[in-house]
Order: structure tokens, then C-alpha cells, then sequence
């Protein structure tokens, strides 16, 4: 593990090896490759996977929790739900069948969900599509292009939010402005506590480190040297007011914004995260950028009133822009090795 390099390595798979691999249990291994690239909070990366006889049983790591951020693990839920989706994709285009057996019962020791796989010559193909995207995806939280989506990948894009229309809605223009406003005063009320910047200063990385998670200065525009001073800066300055002017400026120059909706159980929040990342790596598929924008969601008030302006039954999880990136995003963000979250 002496090259390993957390930025660049967990994300450089060559797919010809799973063709090498020896026996079920290795192949299923394999795919956890792609698993842990599933994107999360903060990047805490909070799942698990252990291998046993019905596939892959599914754990949340809530040591990873984040009590002021995400006090009700919604978030963290989600992304477990990611990595689930992302273990779909690749088991498809290995060639295998995946049904999710979800658990009910939502005890903190129990897997979430079991994945069992089972090979054959027609995998789903809404699925297997959809794999290159996960090693190319990235959150971009740069200011995207003033203009709007093109039509062939709006007509694309449409259709995938159709087939997900109990999760996936569209903020319809006369709202954007009102819910922007929401992401200003959330920035505002969230960094004006300090046991909120110091929670978020734990996961902030310099650009160059050994961290196998957590966010790196860069994804913010924090340049190398600067970058290791991220976590001191974020416990004793309250940038509330600044980053809510800039903020509510990428909300405002977006090309569209899409709400998550779901309801508040566990299972509902993990199928939730599911299709998020299959319309992250759609988003991906089509060159369209994305970033969240969450602010709202993680204040009680605004969530209701954001909830107020949608036409759903269910409370909104996770907000997002989408939009045609100004600049790529140079280096991906760290992942923990796949071995070291599969337990033995």
C-alpha cells in the first residue's frame, strides 16, 4: 500500500481484472471497488459491507456520523443508499442480476439492506449504462456556465426524472429566487454556531495528505499552501455571511435545481440516496456538473418552508444544482480503500 494514493488510486480501476478473479466471493469483492466511490456528506464515507451467503449485507458506520450537520443520520442514510446504487451499476455490468432485500427493522447493529446477485446474459440495462460515469463522477462546487442545458440531454434528463418522480423534482423557475434566499439564511444560521464550523473543520483536508476521506481545500478553491490552514480558519472565523452571498450566487446562476424528497424512515431515505446516484451518474453521463446545496434541508424552519414550495407529499432530504462546468474538477476527492471497509 506504499503507492497508495487516496485521491487517485481508489479511483483508477481496471475493469479486465475482475475477469481474473477466482471464485464468487472475490468477484463480489471486486465490485466493492466501485461502492466506495459513491459520494457522501462530507465525505465521511459512513458504510460497511460484509460478504455472505445471500450477496452483500450492508451496514451503516455511524462512528461516522455527523450530530450537527445530519442529527437525524438522514443524510448519512443516503449515502449508504449511493453506494448501493453504485454496487447495482457495476454488478450489471459485470454481467449480474442484483435485487436489494431491505431491513426493516432499524436497530443500529442490523445492515441496512442485502444485495444478492445472481449472473445472467441480460442485465438490467438502465443500469449497466450508466457505469463509466462512476469512476468519471464529481462534485463540482465551482460557478457553472450561464446557460441553460441542451435540449438533447434536457430530453434525457426529463425522462430519468420521470421514472423517479416520487423522489426527484425539478425546482420550477418562479421558486428559484425564493429558495436561494433559503440558502443564504441557512449558511447564515449554520456557521454562525461554532460547534457547527468546528464538526465541519474535522472533515476539511490539505490538498496533499495521506486522509483517505473528508474534503480537500481544493474543492473549495483553497490553493495548496493555504489549504492546511482550512480547519483552523473554519473553527475561529465565522464565514457565514461571506459564503452565503456566494452560495446563494451559484444557486442563482445554475442551470436548474432538483430536490430530493423522501420520507424520514430508514429504508425510505436508502432506496432516496439510490436514486440520487443513479441521477448523479446520469448528470455525469450527459456532461452536466452538480453540486448540493443543502443548507435548507439542515435547518428545521427552512426545511419547512422548503417543503411549503414543492408539489410532493414527502419532506425534501437533499437539494441540488445542475449546470455546465466552467472548470473540471482536477483531482477527485479521497477515497478509503475498498478492502478496509469489508469485514472479515
Amino acid at each position: 500500500m506504499s503507492d497508495f494514493d487516496p485521491r487517485t488510486t481508489p479511483w483508477q480501476i481496471d475493469e479486465s481484472e475482475f475477469y481474473e478473479v477466482e471464485g464468487h466471493n472475490a468477484q463480489l469483492a471486486f465490485l466493492l471497488r466501485y461502492a466506495v466511490l459513491a459520494p457522501s456528506s462530507h465525505n465521511a464515507q459512513p458504510w460497511s459491507f460484509a460478504i455472505c451467503d445471500e450477496g452483500i449485507a450492508v451496514r451503516a458506520d455511524y462512528t461516522r456520523r455527523l450530530p450537527l450537520a445530519d442529527p437525524r443520520d438522514r443524510e448519512l442514510l443516503m449515502s449508504v443508499g449511493a453506494s448501493i446504487a453504485n454496487l447495482r451499476v457495476a454488478a450489471a455490468h459485470f454481467g449480474y442480476e442484483t435485487t436489494v432485500m431491505y431491513q426493516a427493522r432499524e436497530e443500529e447493529d442490523l445492515p441496512v439492506a442485502t444485495v444478492a446477485f445472481r449472473e445472467t446474459c441480460s442485465p438490467a440495462p438502465e443500469l449497466a449504462r450508466l457505469f463509466p460515469a462512476i469512476t468519471a463522477r464529481r462534485t463540482n462546487r465551482q460557478p457553472f456556465e450561464p446557460r441553460t442545458i441542451e435540449d438533447p440531454a434536457l430530453s434525457a434528463l426529463c425522462d430519468f426524472m420521470d421514472e423517479h418522480g416520487k423522489t426527484l423534482h425539478f425546482v420550477v423557475t418562479h421558486d428559484r429566487e425564493r429558495i436561494a434566499a433559503l440558502i443564504e439564511e441557512g449558511d447564515r444560521t449554520l456557521m454562525a454556531d461554532p460547534a457547527f464550523r468546528t464538526e465541519f473543520a474535522r472533515w476539511i483536508r490539505p490538498n496533499v495528505s495521506s486522509a483517505t476521506d473528508g474534503i480537500c481545500g481544493d474543492a473549495f478553491g483553497i490553493p495548496g499552501p493555504i489549504s492546511a490552514l482550512g480547519p483552523w480558519l473554519m473553527r475561529q472565523i465565522d464565514i457565514g455571511p461571506a459564503q452565503a452571498r456566494h452560495d446563494r450566487a451559484l444557486a442563482q446562476g445554475a442551470a436548474g435545481m432538483i430536490v430530493v424528497t423522501a420520507e424520514d424512515d430508514r429504508t425510505s431515505l436508502i432506496r432516496a440516496g439510490e436514486s440520487l446516484e443513479r441521477l448523479l451518474l446520469m448528470l455525469t453521463s450527459l456532461g452536466i456538473s452538480y453540486s448540493f446545496l443543502n443548507q435548507p434541508v439542515e435547518v428545521g424552519a427552512l426545511r419547512g418552508e422548503l417543503w411549503a414550495m414543492l408539489r410532493s407529499p414527502h419532506p425534501p432530504q437533499l437539494l441540488l444544482r445542475i449546470g455546465y462546468a466552467v472548470r473540471p474538477v482536477a483531482k477527485a476527492m479521497p477515497r478509503r480503500p475498498a478492502e478496509s471497509v469489508v469485514a472479515r
